[in-house]
């Protein structure tokens, strides 16, 4: 009922347009993109005009909506993990889609744990064609490489992972209805600067009270921009608009527009409560922005995520707004409401426009990618985009250990296994280690760990710069109670599938074990094991807890000390010997709690904290208060946020 009053009221605009109710610009006129035309209404690009190819598959250069359509909804079909969801439609009744990648049970491949949710959204602003060719090559990768035990079955496995390819279908398709060609603006007063090109292949907003032709002229600066329709910072922001034919027109209301509530429901697919993660992908600039919400844990790790994502893509920076600030962008919304590490990405060119590509520079270029450059775009922002929901799915852990003596039998066997409300490690000692033999450790994680080349060789993830071989050490307190700490060094060692789940999952190193008196029946020996995974960051320190985002950070993640501070440590939990210490002695550390601890310090001991220093006479600090575990909002330093002029966001 509403989509049909809004299309009645679509046609009374256009009438009223007509009858001259509604002022027009009699100066208006129709200018249009060329290759090398100098005509006075021509834009020389210094390439080719891209125009839209009906290919399903990808080609170099952009496609059609109607052939990225067929292609996803093909793949949804063939694919039982990959499924077509309808969120909402459009203002002229169009579907608008979402895809949801993930298999059916909704949890980890482990099965002792929700997935998270992570959401990519694309075609938000019609004339950025790159955004739908990088959404679609998500969904295609993915596609692609299902079955081959990589970065996707392990996404498939322990993500809920929601792409929008297109969200405003409506500007996109009239985008591709006319090219080359666009509407030069007069509206002085509404619409500065003066004679952007418009409409036509530089629509940017969705169309209420717009029709498809370029010569009713009237209609032609209508529209919202749906990443000026959200709280929470709508209408607060002089860089959005409340004059209707403004190129950032916020709309009557915060999410008035049904392509911004199609995109809250494809949130609420993951569910809400799971969300990690999200990215809404538009050019140009070659830039990540975001924002400092106030909450330094969320802050922090976005400014960590943007550097993995970043350096996939060959040199994204990161520019977040400060706190309290913004101007009601959809990436401001999922910081924000959810606390989650969440950008607007701005593909390339940089602000230099299509002088990257040895263009002339001319109005807006920057929107017109030469077709020789999107494959390049599409396959590393799509490989980026996955290594963020790679990193957000949960961090990465131990899952087991086995060590076997060279000549066969195995000394120690322990897994992490499910349990109420965490894991629990079940473990069988069958032999010491004994000093001077040769053994074979082999440690399986829960993702891969690893990316090769066509060749077959481990090799960095793009961009990413991870210690690629783990690092192994005996610690533990020898027989008359003194602490030990010996280095082992591999004879061999190599990245393996285990068979069971991912490839570069497992990591086998073959070390002769010190002659040292330390192992010489030690009160408690364990295999201390620091790895960093694709995305250069440490282990889950204590697999008891199982690690879940929350309020703005890991819950359940804790470092080589005990303390939940989002970045992991050392994982010293496989004991060979356990003479049942705790897993994190030290209460300094800030987390205290034996093996199956969560790691959290107790409302007692920041009782004790408190009551001490009001005793003392001093005011407690902000880190003493962090340390135990209460979170405080720190308020960065405001910097001037460099986003180009031509409303690229």
């Amino acid at each position: 009922m509403v989509g049909t009053v809004r299309r009645w009221l679509n046609v009374a605009m256009l009438a009223a347009v007509a009858a001259g109710l509604v002022a027009v610009s009699a100066q208006a006129r129709q200018l249009e993109y060329t290759e090398s035309g100098t005509a006075p209404d021509q834009f020389p690009l210094g390439y080719p005009v891209p125009v839209p190819v009906a290919s399903s598959a990808p080609v170099d250069g952009f496609r059609t909506y109607a052939s990225l359509d067929a292609q996803l909804q093909g793949i949804a079909a063939a694919n039982p993990n990959i499924l077509a969801r309808i969120v909402g439609q459009t203002i002229e009744g169009r579907d608008i889609v979402a895809y949801q990648l993930s298999d059916a049970d909704n949890r980890t491949a482990s099965g002792d744990a929700d997935e998270a949710a992570v959401l990519f959204n694309g075609g938000i602003h019609a004339r950025e064609w790159a955004s739908p060719e990088v959404t679609a090559a998500v969904i295609e990768h993915v596609h692609a490489e299902t079955g081959q035990g990589g970065i996707a079955d392990y996404l498939l496995d322990n993500t809920n992972l929601l792409v929008i390819p297109v969200l405003n279908v409506d500007g996109f398709l009239h985008t591709q209805r006319t090219p080359a060609r666009v509407l030069e603006s007069t509206f002085t007063q509404e619409d500065p600067p003066n004679r952007w090109p418009r409409d036509g292949r530089m629509r940017r907003k969705n169309k209420p009270g717009v029709d498809d032709a370029l010569a009713t002229e009237g209609d032609g600066l209508f529209g919202i921009d749906l990443n000026r329709n959200n709280n929470p910072f709508w209408a607060r922001s002089n860089r959005s608009s409340s004059a209707t034919r403004s190129i950032v027109y916020h709309g009557t209301a915060a999410a008035s527009e049904p392509e911004t509530r199609a995109l809250q429901a494809a949130a609420a697919l993951g569910p809400e409560s799971a969300l990690s993660f999200y990215v809404d992908i538009h050019s140009f600039s070659r830039v990540l922005f975001g924002s400092n919400t106030g909450n330094s844990r969320r802050d922090a790790v976005a400014r960590r995520l943007a550097s993995n994502i970043g350096a996939v893509g060959g040199g994204y920076g990161y520019d977040p707004s400060p706190v309290g600030a913004g101007i009601g962008t959809t990436e401001e919304y999922f910081s924000y409401t959810y606390q989650i590490p969440a950008y607007t990405l701005e593909i390339e060119p940089t602000p230099n426009g299509g002088r990257d590509y040895g263009g002339n520079g001319v109005s807006h270029d920057g929107f017109i990618l030469p077709d020789s450059e999107i494959a390049r775009v599409r396959d590393s922002l799509s490989a980026a985009l996955l290594l963020g929901a790679y990193v957000q799915s949960a961090p990465p852990r131990m899952v087991s250990l086995r060590i076997e003596r060279d000549a066969g039998g195995a000394v120690f066997a322990g897994q992490w296994q499910p349990s109420a409300g965490g894991r629990s490690l079940q473990a069988t000692r069958t032999a010491p280690l004994d000093a001077g033999q040769r053994y074979a450790a082999t440690i399986q994680f829960d993702r891969p760990m690893r990316a090769r080349n066509a060749a077959g060789t481990v090799v960095q993830y793009a961009g990413q710069t991870a210690v690629l071989t783990p690092s192994l050490r005996l610690q533990g307190v020898d027989t008359n109670g003194a602490a030990f700490d010996l280095a082992l060094s591999p004879v061999t060692a190599s990245w393996q599938h285990s068979g069971a789940r991912y490839a570069d999952d497992t990591w086998v190193a073959v070390f002769d074990a010190p002659d040292d008196p330390a192992l010489n029946a030690p009160q408690r020996l364990a295999l201390a094991v620091d790895a960093q995974d694709l995305a250069e960051r440490r282990l889950d320190a204590n697999p008891a807890t199982i690690a879940t985002w929350r309020s703005g950070g890991w819950q359940g993640l804790e470092d080589g000390d005990g303390a939940q501070r989002d970045v992991g440590g050392t994982d010293r939990s496989m004991r060979l010997i356990d003479d049942g210490a705790p897993l994190f002695p030290s209460a300094s550390s800030g987390s205290g709690g034996g093996s199956g601890s969560s790691g959290a310090t107790g409302p007692t001991t920041l009782i004790l904290l408190l009551l001490a220093a009001l005793l003392a006479g001093f005011r407690v600090s902000s880190w003493q208060l962090q340390r135990a575990g209460v979170r405080h909002r720190s308020w960065p330093r405001r910097t001037a946020r460099g986003r180009i002029r031509v409303h690229s966001a």
